[in-house]
């Protein structure tokens, strides 16, 4: 079974413009079937978790965050998704960094001595950045949103290859196996990893 996902997404609980509910209806209504809040750490609002609790939805909703991790040539993003068990790092939109890409290699380096990167996004805003998918960049790559309102819905996701039982931890397990694909509005498939 193939479940279409978003791994970076923003609420009223720190930027975006929507409330987490708002935006679990927006992806639902856009046929996606697992969705990961990942609200800004240092703009988070105590009430956070509780209110992800709150949503209700068909879709697998992840609780995550968007760390702020301080490197030599600046600060950058981490998504932090959980399961139950199971949790994912992703580098967030390295072109947001403006390096190029051998400097990005090496905030990157930096950054994977910190958390344990499984993962880094090959977008900016939903947005293709072909740059940061190359061979030379040592993790799997996303497409995700990095959505703030309901405009940035459903730009990049991926597609994930289920097959067995389907809950939290085995979505994320197969996606750090590499089996799915990344999308964009518009196009057909970027990269196959299934």
């Amino acid at each position: 079974m193939i479940l279409k996902g978003q791994l970076h997404t923003h609420t009223s609980m720190s930027d975006g413009g929507l409330t987490p509910q708002e935006v679990a209806n927006e992806y639902s209504r856009l046929g996606f079937h697992f969705l990961a809040f990942t609200d800004h750490d240092h703009l988070l609002r105590p009430s956070y978790l509780s209110e992800i609790k709150k949503v209700k939805s068909d879709l697998f909703i992840f609780a995550g965050i968007e760390l702020t991790v301080h490197s030599s040539k600046g600060y950058v993003h981490v998504g932090r998704i959980e399961g139950t068990d199971e949790i994912i790092h992703i580098f967030n939109h390295p072109g947001d960094c403006d390096l190029n890409v051998r400097d990005t290699l090496d905030c990157i380096g930096e950054v994977a001595v910190k958390y344990p990167l499984d993962a880094i996004e090959i977008t900016n805003h939903g947005f293709y950045t072909p740059q940061f998918d190359i061979a030379g960049i040592p993790y799997l790559k996303i497409a995700a949103d990095d959505s703030h309102n309901r405009l940035g819905c459903g730009r990049g996701w991926i597609e994930v290859d289920m097959t067995g039982e389907i809950n939290h931890d085995a979505i994320l397990k197969t996606i750090k196996e590499g089996k799915y694909r990344n999308c964009f509005a518009g196009k057909t498939s970027q990269k196959v990893n299934i």
